[in-house]
């Protein structure tokens, strides 16, 4: 069938899903809700927040969806993607992003004025007095997070300079401070950090330095009152640790492939996204063509994407709108237009290569959802 969009009749919904024209973006609803529901148990097992990164899905029924089953709010990664959130009805937002420029700045504190709470990053004096400007002209108040660099190497101010840092954010007269923001996604994919053991221990190493920057921060006498962690790999981890007050996955209401490549803690059953493709062509003797190649599932992970359901298929490259697959080491004989799922191995990528996702549960179409800060990168 053609792909319905929310726009659409309903007449089209609760049709079987291989009835949906491909390639497409399927979503797994039971797998969706689980996969919620670990998290969410997890946050309140050991008391901490649960505050889900939407840039995975850029859709905002499903981060109405995650702020419901939590309460925690949202966190969007870039300010086209708050907008898009706060114009759909979310009223806690935080932006885990140094924004830079009048124009943007403007546009961000006019979201800040809008919204029942809202909280913005930054690094060093090049974001902070710039932002206190913004805020003074339009006469709000931002609460302003300091990220630290836990071992990154990419944004924050280093621990050596936290104390500094801090202290300028709670000199601003529009600025509150609003805790520390400490990534440690480094974690995820490190050769000696594989098993859960490996990855606890990891990530208390680097939450345990966290903390000696909160303590010296407060001796300072500026309270640290948040302390925002967490990818999906590393947050059952560093959750676990007395100094955060709040996570902040991402990909786990989904997975993807280097997901299941890296972590302990996701398997293919976790997965609640696939594309789907159509075989196109099997006249070689070694492989079959698809109709999903790079601009249907992201290839910025070099991993290969995992094939739901069939052994022995590789997906070894691919072009635009061509997946190559070899069949050596498959068992299985396909024709043209069989329907093959493939798992991507970088789920966000793979989404804001698309118009919509289909919802699905048990093999028929339950809801569709255009994504609406698909390509919301400023």
């Amino acid at each position: 069938m053609p792909l319905p969009t929310p726009a659409d009749s309903h007449e089209r919904l609760y049709e079987p899903t291989d009835r949906v024209d491909t390639p497409a973006v399927l979503v797994d609803l039971d797998t969706v809700e689980a996969n919620l529901d670990r998290y969410a148990d997890f946050a309140d097992e050991h008391g901490v927040r649960l505050r889900s990164h939407v840039k995975t899905h850029k859709t905002p029924a499903l981060a109405h969806l995650q702020d419901r089953r939590t309460g925690g709010g949202i966190v969007c990664q870039t300010l086209g993607e708050v907008e898009v959130m706060a114009a759909s009805g979310i009223e806690d937002i935080y932006l885990t992003y140094m924004v830079v420029g009048e124009r943007k700045l403007d546009r961000l504190t006019r979201v800040a004025a809008t919204v029942d709470r809202f909280a913005t990053t930054v690094d060093g004096p090049g974001n902070v007095r710039p932002l206190q400007e913004a805020a003074a002209r339009r006469g709000v108040t931002v609460n302003t997070v300091l990220e630290l660099d836990t071992g990154m190497g990419r944004v924050g101010a280093s621990y050596a300079d936290a104390v500094e840092r801090a202290e300028l954010i709670a000199e601003q007269p529009n600025l509150d401070f609003d805790g520390v923001m400490a990534y440690e996604g480094m974690v995820f994919g490190e050769d000696d950090v594989r098993t859960s053991a490996e990855y606890e221990t990891r990530c208390f190493e680097v939450m345990d330095e966290v903390q000696r920057a909160v303590e010296e921060i407060e001796d300072a006498g500026i309270p640290v009152e948040e302390v925002r962690v967490g990818s999906t790999a590393t947050s059952l981890y560093s959750g676990k640790h007395p100094v955060v007050t709040e996570i902040n996955p991402g990909m786990y209401i989904f997975n993807d492939g280097r997901l299941v490549e890296d972590s302990p803690d996701v398997s293919p059953g976790n997965c609640a996204l696939t594309v789907a493709s159509t075989v196109i062509s099997t006249e070689a003797e070694d492989r079959i063509v698809v109709d999903a190649g790079s601009k249907s599932i992201a290839r910025d992970v070099d991993l290969p994407p995992l094939a739901v359901g069939h052994e022995g298929l590789d997906y070894f490259t691919a072009s635009e709108e061509h997946g190559w697959v070899d069949t050596s080491d498959c068992e299985e004989s396909f024709a043209v237009g069989d329907r093959i799922e493939w798992v991507p191995p970088h789920v966000c990528t793979t989404v804001n290569l698309h118009d919509t996702l289909v919802g699905t549960r048990e093999g028929r179409v339950e809801d569709v959802w255009n994504v609406q800060a698909r390509g919301k990168v400023r």
